[in-house]
């Protein structure tokens, strides 16, 4: 059985690879949940990242807006089955 750090390290590395040249500034974890697809039981790792290409219009004090996505890592072997975007409630 797959650790939730184990996960949480299968979706970063994932993620670095994925968006490869793109920047990975900031990412951080967000949210650990526990489930299964399928009958397959999985980790879904929440991570966050700067936005790439942010509109001037989203700039603000507080920095650029985060981008989220939500990886689903199986419990079995590690191996990431999907990536989604993750919308956040009233956006």
């Amino acid at each position: 059985m797959v650790s939730v750090q184990q996960a949480v390290e299968s979706a970063v590395t994932f993620a670095q690879g994925l968006f490869e040249g793109a920047s990975l500034r900031s990412l951080r974890l967000e949210e650990v949940d526990a489930g299964d697809v399928n009958g397959r039981p999985v980790w879904q790792i929440t991570l966050s990242m700067t936005e790439r290409n942010p509109p001037l219009s989203a700039l603000s004090l507080s920095g650029a807006p985060r981008e989220y996505k939500i990886f689903t890592v199986d419990k079995a072997t590690a191996d990431v089955l999907s990536m989604k975007i993750r919308e956040l409630a009233g956006a």
